[in-house]
C-alpha cells in the first residue's frame, strides 16, 4: 500500500471510529442538544457514510472488498422499480428510503480496507473499543434505572414521557441510545465482539498486561450482564443468548478442545456473576422479570414463538386491503422508517392514517410490496450463506472460533433484525460482515505465507 493509500486507510479508519461513537451516543446527544442540532445528529451517520463513499471511490479495492462493492452496485439496480414508484409519491422520500436500505452497506466495504491483514492489531483495538463502550452505556442505564421517569435522561429524544414502556414500576431504559431497541441490538453486537475478545488468539502475556486483560474481560462482562437485563427487553436477553449459544455451537465444530476448556470457564464465571448481581441488585432485573413472567397470554416461550411467527405473517392481515400496485411495489421506500415524517409530508400523512408496521418483514412489504420482500430477503439470505461459506472454508481453528461468533450475529440480525427501517441495526450488521472479511483476508495471508515458507524449505533442502 503506497503512502497515499495508507493516508486514505487511516482516514477511513477514523471515520469508522466516529461512526461507531455516533451510533452509541446519538440518543444522549439528541437529548442534550436543541432540537435543530438534534436533527443534525440524527442524520450525522448518513453524512459520515456519504463521506465514506466519496473516500472509498479513491481506494484500490481488491479481493472480497471489491466483490462486495460490485454486489452493492448490483443490488442498487434491483431497487430501481420500488424507487421509481416512490418518486411518484415523493422524490425526496425515494432518496431517503433508498439510503435506509442500501447506504450502510458501504460499512462492509470500509472495514477490510481500514484493517488489512498487516493491521490486525488495529482491528483488535477497534473490537476492544466497542466492548469498552459497554461500561459507560451500562453506567448510564443504571443511572436511568434509579431516576424518576420525569427526569430528562429518561425522556424520549423528543422530550416525551416513556412511562408507557414501564414494567414492574421500572422503565425499559435506552441508555445512551435513542430507543431501547437500539440499545438491545448494540448489546447483541457487543456480546459477539466480547466473545471474540475472550477467545482471541493470544500471545503469552505476563504481569500488568495480564492483569489489565483480566480486568478488561471482567469489567466488560459485568457491564454486558447488567445492561442486557436492565433494558427489560427480551430482544437483548434472548439476542445475546442466541449469539452466544449459536456461536459456541459453531466454534465447537471448529475447535472442540478450546470450547471445552475456555468455554466452561466462561460459563462458570458468567453463572457466578449473574447470580451475584441478581442477589445484590434485584432492581436491575425487575422490568425483565415482569415482562418475561408467565401471564394470561401464555408463557414467555409461547409468546416469543408468536412474535417470531408474527414477524413473517402479520402482513397477511392488511396487505390485500391495498390496491394491486401497492401489493406489488408498496407505498414508498422508507415511508415507515423513523424520521421519514420529518422530511416528507406524504410519509407524515400516511403515518397518521396507518396503524404502522411492527416487524421488518411487515415494513418491507408495506414499503416495497411483494417485489421488494422477495429481493430484499433473498439478499439477506445471501449474506448468511456468504458468511457461512467463509466460516466453513476457514482452516485456522483459532480464527474459525472468532468467525463463529460473527456468523451467529449475522444469522440473527439478517434473519429477524429491523435492518430496513433501523439504520443503526443495519450498520451493526454490515460492521459484522466487514469483520468477517477482515478475518478471512488475514487467514488467506497466513495461508500464503505458510505456502511460501514450505516452498523455501523444499528448495533449501
Amino acid at each position: 500500500m503506497d503512502n497515499q493509500q495508507e493516508k486514505l486507510r487511516v482516514y477511513i479508519k477514523k471515520l469508522l471510529y466516529v461512526l461507531v461513537f455516533v451510533l452509541i451516543f446519538e440518543g444522549l446527544m439528541r437529548k442534550m442538544l436543541p432540537s435543530a442540532l438534534g436533527l443534525l445528529v440524527f442524520f450525522l451517520k448518513d453524512i459520515l457514510c456519504i463521506m465514506a463513499i466519496f473516500s472509498i471511490s479513491k481506494a484500490k479495492l481488491n479481493g472480497l472488498a471489491l466483490k462486495l462493492f460490485k454486489t452493492w452496485k448490483t443490488v442498487m439496480l434491483v431497487f430501481i422499480p420500488p424507487m421509481v414508484f416512490t418518486i411518484f409519491h415523493d422524490p425526496i422520500l425515494s432518496i431517503f428510503g433508498l439510503k435506509q436500505y442500501l447506504l450502510y452497506m458501504i460499512v462492509g466495504v470500509l472495514m477490510p480496507f481500514a484493517f488489512p491483514p498487516d493491521k490486525m492489531d488495529e482491528f483488535k483495538k477497534f473490537v476492544t473499543c466497542i466492548c469498552l463502550a459497554l461500561i459507560p452505556t451500562t453506567g448510564v442505564a443504571v443511572l436511568q434505572n434509579s431516576l424518576p421517569a420525569s427526569h430528562w435522561l429518561n425522556l424520549s429524544v423528543d422530550g416525551g414521557s416513556l412511562e408507557g414502556f414501564s414494567a414492574a414500576g421500572r422503565l425499559r431504559v435506552s441508555s445512551t441510545f435513542s430507543f431501547t431497541g437500539q440499545y438491545s441490538w448494540f448489546l447483541n453486537m457487543a456480546c459477539s465482539f466480547l466473545a471474540m475478545s475472550f477467545f482471541w488468539p493470544k500471545e503469552e502475556v505476563k504481569g500488568k498486561a495480564k492483569n489489565w486483560q483480566i480486568l478488561y474481560l471482567v469489567a466488560t462482562g459485568v457491564s454486558l450482564l447488567i445492561g442486557t437485563f436492565i433494558t427489560g427487553g427480551r430482544s437483548a436477553v434472548l439476542g445475546c443468548g442466541v449469539c452466544l449459544v449459536l456461536g459456541l455451537a459453531f466454534a465447537a465444530i471448529k475447535s472442540p478442545g478450546q470450547i471445552v476448556s475456555k468455554g466452561l470457564i466462561g460459563i462458570a464465571v458468567f453463572t457466578v456473576l449473574l447470580g451475584g448481581i441478581r442477589a445484590a441488585k434485584p432492581e436491575f432485573f425487575a422490568a425483565y422479570d415482569e415482562r418475561s413472567s408467565d401471564n394470561d397470554s401464555g408463557t414467555q416461550s409461547s409468546e416469543m414463538k408468536d412474535r417470531v411467527q408474527g414477524n413473517f405473517l402479520n402482513w397477511t392481515n392488511w396487505v390485500f386491503e391495498q390496491d394491486i400496485v401497492a401489493i406489488m411495489f408498496g407505498n414508498g421506500l422508507g415511508v415507515m422508517s423513523n424520521g421519514s415524517e420529518k422530511i416528507s409530508q406524504y410519509a407524515y400523512d400516511l403515518k397518521l392514517e396507518s396503524t404502522g408496521t411492527e416487524s421488518d418483514f411487515d415494513t418491507t412489504i408495506y414499503e416495497g410490496g411483494i417485489y421488494l420482500a422477495i429481493v430484499w430477503y433473498a439478499f439477506r439470505l445471501w449474506m448468511i450463506i456468504f458468511c457461512l461459506g467463509i466460516w466453513q472454508k476457514s482452516r485456522s481453528k483459532n480464527w474459525g472460533v472468532l468467525l463463529s461468533f460473527l456468523l451467529s450475529y449475522v444469522i440473527l440480525n439478517a434473519s429477524i433484525g429491523a435492518v430496513g427501517k433501523n439504520p443503526p441495526v443495519n450498520i451493526w450488521l454490515w460492521l459484522a460482515m466487514g469483520s468477517v472479511l477482515i478475518i478471512k483476508n488475514y487467514n488467506d495471508q497466513q495461508d500464503r505465507e505458510l505456502k511460501k515458507s514450505a516452498t523455501r524449505s523444499v528448495l533449501a533442502a
